[in-house]
């Protein structure tokens, strides 16, 4: 297969998880291992199926590993928010979008479809939480240089990728009724695919600055 240079960079981000794996789990970060694992995983499958056009197959592998993406990011943004009020939000998120999802891609938009509607919802849920994040983290007293920390630069590529993400995400249903479809396609692979490289540079870099972090860091987030 003929790869773009996005998948590349998830290749290469995924190399260095499992390079760094050891120290991320012994970190709240551990997730971005198997997330990178399963993100080439259904990126190369979804790219073999797409040349073999068997569209709909490819969009069954997406409308699964995209809802996993989302519990992953939920789980780190969680450990990372200090609000227990914020915490019990995204906790109760969870479960109330894995309901929403289920209802979306059986009776809504149904399987057969990407499931737009509960990706935009995922997408505004994550922006709203990395909010939260930076505020607790620029208004704390405490000295602290954001540029050091892992999930700085982690929330960084999240943000600016479902912030485009999102957005075409909102503006697709009414490309589909205007019949702009191959606009639409043209829109989202110059918003994806660029933001995907800049969303795994910033993961890149939160994991390694976590693997070379020092121990005693580690063991402070470190699991139950």
């Amino acid at each position: 297969m003929d790869l773009p240079l996005f998948n590349w960079i998830e290749i290469l981000t995924c190399l260095v998880s499992i390079l760094y794996a050891k120290q991320l789990f012994r970190t709240k970060l551990w997730v971005l291992t198997p997330y990178m694992i399963m993100i080439v995983i259904a990126e190369l499958r979804g790219k073999y199926l797409a040349e073999r056009k068997l569209y709909v197959d490819n969009v069954h592998v997406f409308n699964i590993s995209t809802i996993i993406e989302f519990m992953a990011f939920y789980y780190m943004l969680y450990h990372h928010v200090k609000s227990e009020t914020w915490k019990k939000i995204i906790a109760w998120t969870v479960p109330v979008y894995l309901v929403i999802t289920a209802i979306n891609q059986t009776v809504v938009q149904g399987f057969d479809n990407l499931h737009t509607y509960t990706l935009a919802l995922g997408g505004i849920f994550v922006i709203i939480f990395i909010f939260v994040y930076f505020f607790e983290a620029l208004s704390t007293t405490e000295p602290r240089i954001l540029t050091r920390e892992p999930m700085f630069w982690i929330s960084v590529g999240l943000f600016f990728f479902y912030l485009g993400d999102t957005t075409y995400n909102l503006v697709q249903p009414y490309m589909v009724r205007e019949h702009m479809q191959k606009e639409g396609m043209h829109l989202f692979r110059l918003i994806n695919n660029n933001l995907i490289i800049f969303e795994y540079a910033c993961f890149s870099i939160g994991i390694i600055i976590c693997g070379n972090s020092n121990p005693s860091v580690s063991k402070q987030r470190s699991l139950p």
